[in-house]
């Protein structure tokens, strides 16, 4: 029997849709025609935008993290694979990072505007968002990938010795799919990057 090893650690039932999210939030402070209901609202949402953010940026790097792992198990067959088999398309497959991308360009903005606050997307996070893109062109949407060989990854990131293979494995199965603490990935970050 072929070893395994899963398409995805656990992180799903962690992730909403940051489009959605964002969509929403805007929706609720564009309601309001008065600026200061406006800045009020804009400032209850801050703190929740801010950790959407984080959620997803650090869920595409655990997602590279995990990308890493998987290609280091030679001959593995992938299980849970939901995309194989699909069409891919590149704009649907990149819809929501390239949301982010844009929508952290503007918060900047917001953030001045309704709180008399500077805000800076960190470059490194941009960085991440900037590779996994890469990787899922590079992928094609993961519609063929049916074994471990399969996972192409870019050439941005490093190949991790086997203590690090351990570690990042380590990390995500015990610590990460278990709270739903994606910040915890940060800590795996100077492997791969």
């Amino acid at each position: 029997m072929a070893k395994t090893v899963a398409f995805d650690p656990g992180y799903a039932p962690y992730l909403t849709s940051f489009i959605s999210n964002i969509e929403y939030m805007y929706a609720d402070i564009n309601k309001f025609k008065n600026l200061g209901q406006k800045r009020f609202k804009f400032k209850t949402y801050y703190p929740q935008i801010l950790a959407l953010i984080e959620q997803n940026v650090a869920f595409y790097l655990g997602c590279l993290l995990w990308a890493t792992y998987v290609s280091s198990q030679k001959g593995c067959e992938i299980t849970g694979n939901n995309c194989l088999g699909l069409e891919y398309k590149e704009e649907i497959e990149l819809e929501e990072i390239n949301y982010i991308s844009e929508f952290v360009k503007y918060l900047g903005k917001d953030t001045k505007y309704y709180l008399n606050m500077n805000y800076e997307f960190p470059k490194e996070k941009q960085d991440i968002l900037e590779i996994y893109k890469e990787f899922a062109k590079l992928n094609e949407g993961f519609v063929n990938s049916k074994t471990s060989d399969d996972i192409k990854l870019p050439a941005q990131l490093k190949t991790p010795n086997e203590d690090g293979i351990k570690q990042i494995y380590e990390t995500i199965t015990k610590e990460v799919v278990t709270t739903g603490n994606f910040e915890k990935l940060y800590t795996l970050k100077d492997i791969i990057l």
